[in-house]
């Protein structure tokens, strides 16, 4: 491909000839005066993400053509290179691109970026591009199972990674609310695990044999190699809907409709639980080339096991000590038959806990110390935190600049002897709350171009400053592309002051850009806004709505900021119990500071207890106050174990010596599912007798109800702005 460099002369040779030669390879072969009267735009080798490993190029010596048509682009198999490395060389000869095993992906990758947003072409100076990467398991976790992508989505998903050299599709297929593999054997698997019902309307899909295959062949086209997960013993509810008998009880259960973890798992003392994992295995391996099979492995409660007579003989005949090694035994058995087929095993880093044959690799999710462990025990490793990688988190937890800070190798590793069993990480995309692609593409993108470039490169050799320069010009390419994204951090710098005296109640809000090229789009219909300032006096709860744009571009949703203008913020208030680390709250001025926690109780606002220890708190004024209510918001998500508490007491002190008592009882149901804000109004008829300090109590004794999937653990509790309205005397 390209052009070399030649003087233009005069031919004898028909003219009828010369025009079918020009016509043949014309978009190849440029004259001089024809690439020099193109004016093209010289192509942006130090905008590329992942960053090329080696660039030198001199556009003072020379350039050559670069064509925008893939099927221009000649390439050289050398086997001197290592696997996914490849050259661009472009001197007098033109460009020649030589590359190792499924080197090739990689550098149409990387032309792709240089050519993407021209048609014409552009000019490729003299030199040399050398690139390899530093991991090489660069892989993205899908989950198809919590909400169902088709089979365009999951190729469009690959589009994506192709573009940013990731290398493995980790398909999660199976879990507790749906199983998407059909298979003729067990035709329930379609007609009953694929489906779970909310009221009057189904959710679901699964895929065909075709159906994955496809997916199997697309991705090969980009050299992205598709391992499946079939998760197991846990996460099994859909098959055992379908297939009771192969569950501890037998009794029919439903495909879940919430998220979490559920006590109903394959049971391990029944064969016919290994003649359908073999059957499903078998067909597993049929479709998917990958010399690799996941096989979960991770949050398989033993409360079944440990009532159940077949699993309890099962230990008694293999001589297992607890249930924990009825796991190790049921996970060594799959693995011993997946073996016998040429597959290798990955499971998440709680497989650990029952021993494992040296092939088997752990996925560390629980922190860096799974990694650790099994790369010292010989084990490879493949790190994706909950820290840094979980992408179903919201910026507002995992941002940029942390996927970016993102170290594969755990800190007390030594990695001149266990180093090399670190053979990547992941971006892992479970999609409870992904329902769809525009959700889909917000979670992954900008973060999973930072999380391209953790992979390809070595931490040595990464500066944010200069990533997020890069990053700023991919953006337009995204748009041409088609696919939509986020703010790289939160995007508000968020200033509250409480400027309240004596009867003047006051609360000032500043909105700011967080960074640079930013800007915000502020409505506050009950306030006053000047500049980026903004005053709220009128007791009561009100919003600011946040829309960052980029250069007419919306960036990200729409952010919805609330607070709230009462007496409380008047007080000398304090924390009488220490809460639950970190969940400590705005420690200066602890649940009064006007400001109220949004649905991730990870925002910092939240105040959060974990049984035993529970809240207590004072709250003083320098002055008698008439107090007409308190209000206390608590937040509820049930599958996280969060609660709104049973019960909240209340002393108001009428003198250092009377107190007044209040107890006010939970009014919600623990049942209910998702993640909820319920605001506590503690409003006694008459209201409350006039007082300078309040103390609030809120035991926390309780444990999960028998409904929960996780019965009989310890809640928290979290609290967010204790309200207090009322008047000086």
């Amino acid at each position: 491909m390209g052009v070399k460099k030649r003087d233009v002369q005069r031919r004898w040779w028909p003219v009828v000839i010369g025009v079918i030669v020009i016509s043949v390879v014309g978009r190849l072969w440029l004259t001089n005066i024809d690439f020099n009267d193109c004016q093209l735009h010289w192509v942006d080798v130090h905008g590329v993400i992942p960053a090329v490993s080696s660039c030198s190029l001199n556009d003072s010596v020379g350039s050559n053509y670069l064509s925008p048509h893939q099927s221009d682009w000649e390439m050289e198999f050398d086997s001197t290179l290592a696997s996914e490395q490849y050259r661009i060389l472009s001197d007098d000869n033109g460009i020649h691109i030589a590359y190792g095993p499924n080197g090739d992906y990689r550098a149409r990758a990387t032309l792709r970026q240089l050519t993407h947003l021209t048609t014409e072409g552009a000019k490729l100076p003299y030199g040399v591009i050398e690139d390899c990467p530093a991991f090489r398991h660069r892989g993205v976790l899908m989950d198809v199972c919590r909400h169902f992508f088709t089979v365009a989505e999951v190729k469009r998903q690959l589009d994506i990674m192709a573009l940013y050299k990731f290398n493995v599709l980790h398909w999660h297929l199976t879990e507790d609310q749906g199983w998407r593999i059909a298979m003729d054997a067990y035709s329930k698997l379609a007609e009953v695990a694929a489906y779970r019902s909310h009221g009057d309307s189904v959710y679901g899909g699964f895929y065909t044999r075709e159906d994955l295959e496809e997916v199997v062949a697309y991705a090969a086209g980009y050299g992205i190699e598709v391992i499946p997960e079939i998760e197991l013993p846990g996460h099994s509810q859909a098959a055992l809907a379908a297939y009771p008998h192969l569950g501890c009880t037998g009794e029919p259960v439903a495909v879940p409709t919430e998220w979490g973890v559920f006590k109903d798992i394959y049971c391990a003392g029944n064969e016919q639980t290994f003649e359908f994992l073999d059957d499903v295995l078998d067909y597993v391996c049929e479709i998917f080339p990958s010399k690799y099979i996941h096989i979960g492995g991770d949050e398989a409660p033993k409360y079944r096991w440990e009532h159940c007579p077949k699993c309890q003989q099962r230990m008694k005949e293999e001589g297992l000590p607890n249930e924990e090694a009825l796991q190790g035994w049921f996970n060594t058995r799959i693995e011993n038959y997946l073996a016998a087929k040429g597959k290798q095993i990955i499971g998440w880093d709680e497989i650990l806990e029952g021993g494992l044959s040296p092939n088997a690799t752990v996925q560390s999710w629980r922190g860096f110390e799974g990694a650790q462990c099994a790369a010292e025990q010989g084990h490879d490793a493949i790190v994706s935190p909950t820290s840094h990688a979980y992408f179903d988190y919201p910026v507002s937890s995992i941002d940029v600049p942390k996927v970016y800070d993102f170290n594969l190798y755990p800190p007390n590793l030594d990695r001149f002897t266990y180093g090399h069993h670190i053979i990547g990480g992941e971006c892992n995309l479970w999609s409870e709350r992904i329902p769809n692609t525009e959700t889909l593409d917000r979670r992954f993108l900008p973060r999973g171009i930072a999380m391209s470039e953790v992979l390809w490169s070595n931490p040595a050799e990464r500066d944010y400053d200069a990533f997020w320069e890069r990053l700023q010009g991919h953006y337009s390419l995204l748009d041409v592309l088609g696919y939509g994204y986020d703010v790289e951090q939160i995007p508000v710098k968020l200033g509250t002051k409480n400027d309240s005296f004596k009867e003047e109640l006051k609360v000032i809000v500043t909105t700011e850009p967080a960074f640079a090229n930013l800007e915000l789009a502020v409505e506050a219909p009950t306030g006053m806004t000047m500049g980026s300032a903004t005053t709220f006096t009128e007791r009561g709860v009100h919003q600011i709505k946040v829309q960052p744009n980029r250069g007419g571009h919306a960036m990200g949703k729409v952010l919805n900021y609330e607070f709230a203008v009462h007496e409380g913020l008047m007080t000398h208030s304090c924390l009488t119990s220490p809460p639950t680390e970190p969940y400590t709250g705005t420690k200066d001025i602890p649940l009064v500071d006007g400001v109220l926690g949004s649905e991730n109780y990870r925002d910092g606002n939240w105040v959060g207890y974990f049984n035993p220890d529970y809240f207590s708190g004072h709250f003083g004024w320098d002055q008698p106050y008439a107090i007409d209510s308190i209000k206390i918001n608590f937040l509820q998500s049930r599958l996280s174990w969060i609660l709104i508490p049973e019960k909240v007491i209340t002393d108001v002190y009428e003198s250092e010596d009377q107190i007044s008592r209040y107890e006010w009882d939970r009014t919600s149901s623990t049942s209910e599912e998702g993640i909820f804000i319920e605001t506590m109004v503690l409003a006694p008829e008459g209201g409350f007798p006039a007082t300078q300090n309040i103390d609030l109590m809120i035991p926390n004794t309780e444990v999960l109800p028998d409904n929960h999937p996780s019965a009989g653990e310890r809640v928290w509790h979290f609290l967010d702005e204790v309200q207090i309205y009322g008047r000086p005397l």
